[in-house]
């Protein structure tokens, strides 16, 4: 899913808004972090606009913000962050403090902070929501969330559940990342493959082509793309995780069952081992480097492509959320917010600037090169900034009615949050690729869920 000039996930990034940048290593392998987090779960139960802005509360001013964030997975946007947070904190006096991490890292660095209840003022989610775990060490932005949402149309129904608990918001829906299909036309085209509008087509194809040196791919390992992308494709075969209601667990399917076997049969006849060890770059660097048929991608691999590959990029198309069971389409997306620790001793600061930054939507989408969607009811209105101006990507401005989050048909809960961060989704369909029968990954998996939600509900 990142882009090009991603930076390394192991390095932590600090970037302090007066131009003195320092680089710390971080601590542990990606085993460890995992190891940590699991732990640390369970225990813890254009600037126009910009220039425009409104001042910050007189008392905020000499004060110090300190923001932690994620390197995005399109460069261009932590450059256009940076102006913004430079021109804000220079307009109302406060010097503000950017920790930029990789994505995987956020949780592990969040719990850390909540155990010795000190760190940054503003903490960011990726993908991986813990607004329902943290919500009472976290501030209440019912006041800014509301007036923002009032400004911009009202917040899509989506918003809610990632940072709304017991009817307050608790954190601020920044964007959430979109995953069409990019497949190579030039391919499809020479084999006489018609283009991917429904599964079954995409794993035609890669069977197909990948005999002819063009296989597919979608990360079957303890990544955040696995975590969307193989839930994308059991629910568009039918399968449910949760109720309505949130309460009940609905994986023990024959929908999930035949999603199983699809993705089983997708991986025997159309993708390499190497999909297990994958991290959410690597989809990107496969469609760059010419050899991927299709992947199942945000658009920054559309955007590595482009940078790294044009012959490749020409031929690269883009396809809306893919039909499995007929007339099924879902697509589960990554959702981002902010939210504020109780402990914060510069609220007010902090409640100013993710005013600052909500408004300057349409130039975060702009400064994303069109990956950032927003949460607003009002962005959706055509033409969208960059996706409604490139003839590839306009049909991304219709996306969101196929857009739906973890837990679906149910509620991104606390528990479902938990379910994702430990990654027992993924890892149920990677048992099934390496050969495990589908109702014993189901079992084990069943137990799993049915562990969280014990503690959630003993809590």
């Amino acid at each position: 899913m990142p882009a090009s000039g991603h930076r390394s996930p192991t390095l932590f990034m600090m970037r302090e808004i007066t131009m003195a940048n320092t680089v710390q290593p971080t601590a542990g392998s990606t085993t460890e972090r995992r190891r940590f987090l699991k732990s640390a779960v369970a225990g813890a139960t254009g600037l126009g606009v910009m220039l425009a802005a409104r001042r910050a509360p007189a008392q905020t001013r000499g004060t110090v913000l300190r923001v932690l964030q994620w390197s995005h997975f399109v460069p261009a946007y932590d450059v256009w962050f940076d102006k913004v947070v430079k021109e804000w904190g220079a307009k109302n006096g406060v010097q503000v403090r950017v920790d930029r991490i990789p994505h995987l890292e956020l949780p592990a660095r969040i719990a850390a902070e909540y155990a010795a209840g000190s760190g940054h003022d503003v903490i960011y989610f990726v993908g991986t929501i813990l607004t329902g775990l943290y919500h009472k060490n976290l501030v209440d932005l019912t006041d800014i969330v509301d007036k923002i949402g009032q400004k911009w149309g009202g917040w899509l129904p989506s918003a809610e559940p990632i940072a709304r608990v017991e009817g307050r918001w608790h954190a601020m829906p920044d964007f959430y990342i979109l995953a069409p299909m990019l497949w190579r036309k030039d391919l499809f085209d020479q084999n006489g493959l018609k283009p991917p509008a429904t599964w079954e087509l995409a794993r035609v194809a890669g069977r197909t082509l990948k005999p002819k040196g063009h296989p597919c791919g979608i990360a079957l390992s303890q990544c955040n793309d696995a975590n969307l992308f193989l839930r994308t494709i059991l629910f568009s075969h039918g399968a449910k995780e949760f109720d309505p209601s949130g309460q009940n667990v609905l994986l023990d399917s024959k929908e999930t069952r035949e999603g199983l076997r699809f993705i089983k049969a997708l991986f025997d006849e159309a993708m390499t081992p190497e999909v297990f060890s994958w991290d959410d770059a690597s989809d990107n660097r496969y469609l760059a480097s010419g050899v991927a048929c299709w992947v199942h991608d945000a658009i920054s691999a559309y955007r590595t492509t482009e940078d790294t590959n044009p012959p490749v990029f020409q031929n690269t198309h883009v396809g809306l959320a893919l039909e499995g069971t007929p007339g099924l389409r879902v697509s589960i997306s990554n959702p981002n917010a902010y939210a504020v620790w109780k402990f914060s001793k510069n609220v007010a600061a902090a409640k100013d600037f993710l005013q600052h930054v909500a408004d300057n939507w349409k130039d975060a989408m702009v400064g994303s090169r069109g990956y950032n969607m927003p949460f607003f009811r009002d962005a959706y209105r055509k033409p969208m900034p960059i996706i409604g101006s490139d003839p590839k990507l306009q049909i991304l401005q219709d996306f969101p009615d196929f857009v739906r989050f973890a837990g679906y048909p149910g509620p991104f809960t606390t528990p479902v949050q938990e379910i994702v961060a430990t990654f027992v989704f993924p890892d149920m369909c990677t048992k099934v690729a390496r050969g495990m029968n589908p109702d014993e990954a189901i079992n084990w998996a069943m137990g799993e869920y049915r562990r969280v939600l014990a503690k959630h509900r003993r809590s």
